[in-house]
């Protein structure tokens, strides 16, 4: 516990308040007490307090309308909220005002403190976070959604509908288009861009671990909890969850995931009470997952809940007119990084436009950057023409020849594409997984599936 961390008691009862305090400050604490809403309000400057410790019913002005003012103040210090006829409606009416935790009457002098020190380290962290925000935002501007063609100018406009709102959205595209980027703008465009923005990679989710990467666990909640977890949905409390390749969750982690976006109440793993959630949930994937529904491998309930509003991002191939733009944003990002900024005579080549515009780029914005990337690397600050980029790019890739040119068969002809290209991938890359995964657009945990679906799981990398 920090030292002397400052605590504001706030209740009517002049024994609890002075009794709470006596305890507090054999402990360590700092304690200053206040009889009403008025009092704790002219206390609550700006270094008033760490944490509150507050009664719920009060004559004169509860512990909600407390909560209320001091969020319209834009104090984010931690609210602990007590009650003497305390129900679930309570803790629920608490919580959603944006009470830290509750507590009921007469208090467990043990469970007060456990949960001081969590809310004072809470606290901590958050001033800590905004600090280092403050500190970095000129330095790491915001990534933009590159283009002007008419299929990002609608995507623009979906994002600039939803953003505020709190609905759920399902953001769909190939892999490489763009989909986090979205999710970033939404949360941007928010009433929740002060708070945090998480991100989670369902397919790196284990199923035993489900509960508690979501919803956190105590210590000895079971083998291995060896310390308290703060769970995913706690960690963006009042801002945005962004759940990254939802397809992939397994069906029963499908179903623990819906009972929580559903009612917005979770249980932390060892804990027998319920909590409340309140982050907003913003889902990427890049599978079709309707026809999933159909083959009974994806809730139909889930997607339903997830699919409040849909935003497709096109792939780059159907918005061709914005790879100059994007290459030219993607150049200055590489040299800039690489810290080339003196030889800006590493330049796209007129002729290099026509070339990255001929070509049909698969692994869509994600490819172009890692080739440009390439590119610049192989240049040495030479101009980027289109000798190197036809290097880089040939053999290009075709479904002409796949399989027999007189088989129309769809699913056909894209196994036998798709196996095509991971063969060249790895050809390119030497046998270098992790590489091919890149060029591919696909993250390298998923890579083992494709090579077992094409029967290339026990191929030998070339020398």
């Amino acid at each position: 516990m920090p030292a002397r961390a400052r605590i504001l008691i706030v209740d009517d009862e002049r024994y609890v308040r002075e009794s709470l305090s006596e305890m507090l400050s054999a402990e360590g604490y700092a304690c200053a007490v206040a009889g009403s809403l008025s009092e704790a309000l002219e206390q609550l400057g700006p270094s008033g307090a760490q944490v509150v410790v507050s009664d719920l019913k009060m004559p004169g002005g509860d512990g909600i309308e407390l909560l209320t003012a001091l969020r319209k103040q834009g104090a984010t210090l931690p609210v602990l909220m007590m009650t003497g006829v305390g129900t679930v409606s309570d803790a629920v009416r608490a919580v959603q005002a944006g009470a830290y935790d509750f507590l009921q009457k007469p208090v467990d002098v043990e469970q007060l403190l456990l949960q001081l020190a969590r809310a004072v380290e809470h606290q901590a962290l958050v001033s800590e976070v905004k600090s280092l925000r403050d500190r970095t935002r000129d330095a790491s501007p915001h990534r933009e959604i590159v283009g002007s063609s008419p299929a990002i100018a609608r995507v623009r406009e979906l994002i600039e509908q939803v953003a505020a709102t709190d609905a759920t959205v399902l953001v769909t595209g190939e892999s490489g288009t763009g989909k986090e980027l979205v999710a970033e703008h939404i949360h941007r465009k928010s009433p929740r861009a002060s708070r945090p923005l998480v991100r989670v990679n369902c397919a790196a989710i284990p199923s035993t671990l489900f509960e508690s990467e979501f919803f956190g666990h105590r210590r000895g909640a079971f083998s291995g909890a060896v310390a308290d977890r703060v769970g995913r949905f706690a960690e963006a409390q009042g801002g945005t969850l962004v759940l990254d390749e939802i397809g992939t969750l397994p069906p029963e982690m499908q179903a623990k995931l819906l009972r929580v976006l559903e009612n917005g109440e979770y249980q932390v793993v060892g804990e027998s009470r319920t909590r409340i959630a309140d982050a907003r949930v913003l889902a990427l994937t890049n599978e079709a997952l309707p026809e999933r529904v159909q083959r009974a491998e994806f809730r139909a309930d889930l997607f339903y809940r997830l699919n409040v509003f849909p935003i497709a991002m096109p792939p780059l191939r159907a918005h061709k007119e914005d790879i100059a733009a994007i290459a030219g944003v993607s150049l200055e990002g590489i040299v800039g990084r690489r810290g080339l900024g003196a030889e800006l005579s590493t330049r796209l080549a007129a002729d290099a436009l026509e070339v990255l515009c001929s070509y049909d780029w698969p692994g869509n914005v994600r490819e172009l950057r890692n080739v440009i990337e390439r590119a610049v690397i192989l240049a040495g600050g030479r101009e980027l023409d289109a000798a190197l980029f036809r290097a880089l790019l040939e053999p290009s890739f075709s479904v002409s020849g796949a399989t027999a040119s007189d088989d129309c068969h769809l699913r056909r002809n894209l196994d036998a594409l798709e196996k095509q290209l991971i063969q060249r991938a790895l050809e390119r890359c030497e046998g270098r997984k992790k590489e091919a995964s890149g060029l591919l657009g696909i993250d390298a945990r998923n890579l083992g599936y494709y090579l077992r679906k094409h029967g290339l799981a026990d191929a030998p990398p070339r020398a």
